[in-house]
């Protein structure tokens, strides 16, 4: 019997339609319900999110700990630059625009700030942070 087994990665189906580099970049990233956020001391955000467990290993730490959670989160701590492109996902601004901002505050090229926000934004996509809306 196997107890713990690897992580699935989303797996696009065949008939699911696949977005150009062009459709991507158009896509807005919305932040997911559940997903609370706070400004640091000097503007960096700190994010606290559910984090999914089996009623299995909620009991096992309940009874470790002395106390059942029913709600488990974790936290992740982003720097300038994730703070940034984090304040910027408001719902109304696509990911080109977002490149292209934190180009500019950067002075990073293009291809570099597309590379680094593409990053982040497919990194907070596996975690469940956020969606991108096709507009």
């Amino acid at each position: 019997m196997k107890l713990f087994s690897n992580k699935k990665g989303f797996q696009q189906t065949a008939d699911a339609p696949k977005l150009t580099r062009t459709q991507s970049l158009g896509c807005i990233p919305v932040k997911t319900e559940g997903v609370t956020w706070a400004a640091g001391e000097n503007g960096d955000a700190l994010i606290e999110y559910p984090i999914a467990l089996k009623p299995f290993f909620i009991n096992i730490l309940g009874r470790f700990t002395g106390t059942p959670r029913t709600r488990l989160t974790k936290k992740l701590q982003l720097d300038e630059t994730g703070s940034r492109v984090w304040y910027l996902m408001n719902g109304q601004h696509d990911v080109k625009t977002i490149i292209k901002q934190v180009a500019q505050e950067t002075g990073l090229s293009l291809q570099e700030a597309e590379l680094a926000v593409t990053a982040f934004l497919k990194e907070l996509g596996k975690r469940g942070l956020i969606m991108l809306r096709h507009p």
